[in-house]
């Protein structure tokens, strides 16, 4: 009898110290070897912690995604446009980089919740764009020409 409580009581010990173990499902992984060590890494979900001292940084935990996204259809295709905003995800600045801009227009931002937060003239191939006093979350750039939505990116900000 003795000889079966301590085999319950170990196996109920080694279930409770296995279930404590962290777990994630993602995407991409692996681990990574140069001259300065070793660097264990996952893509694809947000849990990070960052450390900088002014020249560096490193970003540890299970890592940030890498999201490029343009959301919306073509409605207009006499329009040409050839655009990116960049980099997303962002702590606060980004840029809108437009290639043989063909009008003048404007980019709406709203939050992830449809709530409009300014609009910003687009001032040639180049328009840069403060996210910083803004919360962490999904925000969506509307490019505008006459009113007309043009092209929509989703952009993530995450926190410093």
């Amino acid at each position: 009898m003795k000889k079966t409580i301590a085999l319950f009581s170990a196996l109920c010990f080694i279930t409770i110290v296995t279930v404590q173990a962290q777990s994630a499902i993602v995407p991409a992984g692996g681990t990574a070897s140069g001259n300065g060590g070793t660097v264990t890494y996952t893509a694809g979900q947000v849990a990070v912690q960052t450390n900088s001292d002014g020249t560096t940084s490193i970003s540890e935990g299970v890592q940030q995604p890498f999201e490029i996204s343009v959301v919306g259809v073509d409605n207009y295709p006499n329009i040409i446009l050839n655009a990116v905003l960049y980099p997303n995800p962002t702590q606060g600045n980004l840029q809108l980089e437009i290639k043989d801009l063909q009008f003048a227009g404007e980019v709406k931002v709203y939050d992830s919740n449809g709530k409009y937060l300014f609009v910003k003239k687009i001032e040639g191939e180049n328009t840069l764009f403060d996210l910083s006093p803004y919360a962490p979350g999904t925000y969506y750039f509307n490019v505008h020409k006459d009113q007309k939505v043009l092209k929509t990116f989703k952009v993530v900000k995450m926190g410093m």
